[in-house]
């Protein structure tokens, strides 16, 4: 009989950024008025949102300041995407995650979390400016997206199987 030890909050976190992540990337990327749906759904974005929220919390329950801070942003920022957030406030959000890199550098967390910070900024940024700027910004939005799920889905199942990230 295998012994019982829950999954780590963050873990289950990140696997639900990479759930959103990827269909954010192929929605973006295939930009195609055919393809419909072309993006997730507003109520996807508000569920997996609330969701991370969630792990935000339970993150604070097993006493990781970094991790609650860092979910609570992301599932805000997820939930408010569905709720139609503006472009200041995505630009916004894309600086908050910015500076949560600095954080992540200073508290020694695994590389991995630091490069996911960045590319959930970019996702952020490039959305932001694309509402602010105008023009396409289909291709920067969608590779941020696609390089957010792979380093979301590679250090999730790192932290999964207790193997140690880069």
């Amino acid at each position: 009989m295998s012994e019982f030890k829950p999954l780590d909050p963050t873990a289950c976190g990140l696997f639900f950024v990479a759930a959103i992540s990827l269909p954010l990337a192929i929605g973006q990327l295939v930009n195609d008025a055919s393809v419909v749906p072309v993006l997730p759904s507003t109520d996807a974005f508000i569920v997996i949102g609330i969701c991370i929220l969630v792990i935000a919390l339970l993150a604070y329950l097993a006493g990781s300041n970094f991790g609650f801070t860092v979910f609570a942003l992301v599932g805000a920022a997820v939930a408010l995407t569905g709720f139609g957030m503006g472009p200041v406030e995505n630009i916004t959000f894309a600086l908050l995650y910015f500076i949560a890199i600095i954080w992540s550098i200073k508290i020694g967390t695994p590389k991995a979390l630091t490069v996911i910070c960045f590319t959930t900024g970019l996702i952020f940024l490039t959305v932001g400016l694309s509402g602010i700027v105008g023009g396409d910004w289909h291709l920067a939005i969608g590779i941020s997206a696609l390089l957010n799920f792979i380093f979301n889905l590679y250090l999730s199942v790192t932290l999964a199987l207790e193997r140690p990230a880069w």
